[in-house]
């Protein structure tokens, strides 16, 4: 979860009142935990790969993460291993090797493989429980994760498939980085995991021949196992994970010239200065980046973009200006004797569907997620296939379709002359964007009109993320869930709602709820020619029906109500 950089909001002081109900909670949840409350700060974060929840800090460290873990859809207390450090017994331990530990660190999730097991066997701990992983005979965290497994259907390791332990989060991960960097201590092992310990190493060391060979072919497993899961991973983090503040300066120096060289050069560049910094640094700085180098700001000696750019300000590459409170770029100093110097790089334009915005955001947890991406028409595929512009995942955003294109008139110098709002077309965007008469007709087609065509011939799809299950890519708009008051016979009002399948609502857990929550009679039936069902309530319980569906996560906008009673809302 926190492998690579996470994003956070400011800290803010946790009070007494919480930081007591946050001790509550833990001495209740942990084995063996006893700490007092203390002073604690909290901050919310989004990961990398979209997870969110709340990070709660002492004055130096973490100490804990509330947030959703895999297979469930509440928000669960999870220690990190600062926390652990400190309490070690205050979750099950599983041992795996040393050479394990060091593919965790880089990503990776523990494989069955990989585990050791003492000879009493592995602790009782149930799918989906947290557990603490260690490197063998040390009780020292180096991970904490979820149990993907009941130990109890672990009957051998050697040879074994599968996961055995989901990673939250390890020693030097980016949350640990957050830190004070504390390197983990040395911890008294008891006299029960002590005799363990020994017995494992016993086996190890040759005494029984038999477990040697057995306990090298899990090491061997474990190991190929990890590599074959993890040599992607290796090769996105390697470049950027141990970069010094002095040379991710170089970098961001780096990419900003690479921009002015090339994107948004002197010929080019025209209207669309001023433009805003978030805009510069997401939109142009990060594309652009030297090979397997991945920029971060907060790596920087300047941890904020804004110090970043004063910087160039006074170096002379750019000029500033405020517009309404936020910072804008009015100016770029194309004659700045770095770019007549500056020798530009390839950078192949890799579009991700990772990096698309989220349309629908709300400050509740466990909401559904809806993302708006395009998919490139076969018509267009020449044109984005020119400038490497067609994404591997298939998908894209608005902005990146329009990045796409700009490139494209840039590589072929389509801009016209005399007039930069208007664009030569040849034969590619004819084929894709124009009509006959129009390639029959024009030479020059503006700009912004070139675009908007763009953005319409895009096909529009929705990637819809339920939590807990994995996200799902639709063609077209995403579909409505249907609330509709009508009335029966003998004057009597009902509210229907269909389609809750999509969104993973459960029609029959809705049912038992709107019962109690209307004190009216409901029912689960099917409807007629659709492989859907429908839950019926009595009354015009639109109202009701919409709160309940949005503390299930369903955003307001994906309801659809037709209200056919007349009557008055209650």
């Amino acid at each position: 979860m926190f492998k690579k950089p996470f994003q956070s909001k400011p800290q803010s002081a946790l009070r007494e009142s919480a930081c007591r109900q946050l001790a509550h909670e833990a001495q209740s949840t942990f084995h063996e935990f006893t700490a007092q409350p203390g002073k604690l700060q909290t901050q919310k974060f989004v990961s990398h790969i979209g997870d969110k929840g709340d990070i709660i800090s002492s004055s130096t460290d973490p100490l804990w993460i509330r947030t959703t873990l895999p297979n469930t859809s509440n928000m669960v207390l999870v220690p990190t291993v600062y926390t652990q450090w400190q309490h070690p017994r205050m979750l099950p331990i599983l041992w795996t090797w040393p050479v394990v530990i060091e593919k965790l660190v880089g990503g990776a999730d523990l494989m069955t493989a990989g585990l050791v097991v003492p000879p009493g066997g592995l602790p009782v701990v149930t799918k989906g429980s947290l557990v603490a992983v260690c490197a063998h005979g040390e009780m020292a965290a180096r991970a904490v994760g979820v149990m993907d497994v009941d130990t109890r259907e672990i009957r051998e390791v050697v040879g074994a498939k599968g996961k055995a332990v989901r990673v939250v989060h390890t020693y030097k991960d980016w949350l640990w980085e957050a830190g004070s960097k504390d390197e983990p201590p040395e911890i008294p092992v008891d006299s029960v995991e002590e005799a363990r310990v020994a017995d494992v190493e016993k086996s190890a060391d040759g005494e029984d021949t038999t477990d040697a060979v057995d306990t090298t072919d899990a090491v061997d497993t474990a190991m190929e196992n990890l590599s074959v899961q993890d040599a992607a991973a290796e090769s996105e983090t390697a470049a950027t994970t141990h970069v010094t503040p002095a040379e991710m300066d170089a970098l961001l120096m780096t990419s900003l010239k690479q921009v002015m060289a090339t994107v948004l050069d002197e010929k080019h560049t025209g209207e669309q200065l001023p433009i805003a910094a978030s805009t510069l640094f997401s939109t142009y700085m990060l594309p652009n980046a030297p090979r397997n180098a991945e920029l971060d700001v907060k790596k920087s000696s300047y941890k904020k973009l804004a110090k970043f750019l004063k910087a160039m300000e006074k170096h002379g590459l750019l000029g500033l200006k405020d517009i309404r409170g936020e910072m804008h770029i009015k100016s770029l100093n194309w004659t700045h004797a770095d770019l007549r110097t500056y020798t530009p790089y390839s950078v192949k334009h890799v579009v991700k569907a990772e990096q698309a915005p989220v349309v629908e955001k709300t400050q509740k947890g466990n909401m559904i997620e809806l993302e708006e991406l395009l998919r490139v028409p076969p018509a267009l595929r020449p044109l984005f296939d020119d400038v490497n512009g067609n994404p591997e995942s298939g998908y894209m955003t608005r902005q990146q379709a329009r990045y796409v294109l700009e490139a494209y008139i840039k590589r072929h110098n389509l801009v016209d002359t005399r007039n930069p709002r208007n664009i030569r077309v040849d034969h590619l965007v004819c084929d894709g964007l124009l009509t006959k008469d129009e390639t029959a007709k024009l030479t020059f087609y503006p700009r912004d009109k070139l675009q908007q065509r763009l953005q319409e011939r895009m096909i529009l799809c929705t990637r819809l993320t339920v939590p807990g299950n994995p996200p799902v890519v639709r063609q077209g708009r995403p579909p409505t869930i249907d609330i509709v008051c009508e009335k029966k016979m003998g004057n009597k009002v009902v509210t229907r709602v269909m389609g809750l399948e999509v969104y993973g609502v459960d029609p029959a857990s809705l049912a038992k709820e709107l019962r109690v929550a209307c004190a009216s009679s409901t029912s689960v039936d099917p409807v007629p020619g659709k492989k859907t069902v429908s839950v019926l309530v009595q009354g015009h319980q639109v109202k009701i029906m919409t709160r309940l569906l949005n503390d299930r996560g369903v955003p307001t906008d994906l309801l659809k109500v037709t209200d056919k009673s007349g009557k008055a809302k209650k």
